[in-house]
């Protein structure tokens, strides 16, 4: 039983994961759309709103760590005498991104989601990645489209 509770709190916290990371998606989206903002402001809201996107993640794993070890108690982490919000969360961030130090890991059914964390990392990353390479690359046509029909006067930003 304890595994179907593993495998099922895999299954959430992904989904979860993914919902989130669409929503930061379409809202970025949104928003880089927007006009009179500088290109290098739209950038770097880009990426400063991925960053926040992947730790809110990687904040729902930790919790989702909390649940399956103190509620459902399919696992316990060996490591460190007694786990706090914060050591949780370094777990799930090493976890989230694949660095997996070892000082910290978890025992019991609950390695499951410490072994689909990463895959879910991976895939969100290689998705902001994507995200902002088309993002950049209307901006960039946008900015070219300018120039060439002789819009603006002033030199524009280089990208």
């Amino acid at each position: 039983m304890a595994d179907l509770y593993a495998l099922l709190l895999s299954l959430v916290l992904i989904a979860g994961a993914v919902l989130i990371h669409f929503r930061a998606l379409r809202l970025l989206s949104h928003w880089q759309g927007r006009v009179g903002l500088s290109r290098n402001v739209k950038v770097l809201t880009i990426i400063f709103g991925l960053i926040a996107a992947h730790a809110l993640e990687a904040l729902l794993f930790s919790l989702g760590y909390g649940f399956g070890v103190h509620v459902l108690k399919i696992g316990a982490f060996v490591g460190q005498g007694t786990i706090n919000t914060a050591q949780l969360f370094y777990f799930s961030i090493e976890t989230y991104t694949t660095q997996g130090v070892g000082d910290v890991y978890l025992t019991g059914p609950l390695r499951l989601v410490a072994s689909l964390e990463p895959l879910v990392g991976l895939i969100l990353i290689g998705w902001s990645t994507s995200f902002t390479f088309l993002i950049m690359g209307i901006d960039w046509r946008m900015a070219a489209n300018r120039r060439k029909d002789g819009e603006s006067g002033a030199e524009p930003e280089r990208p």
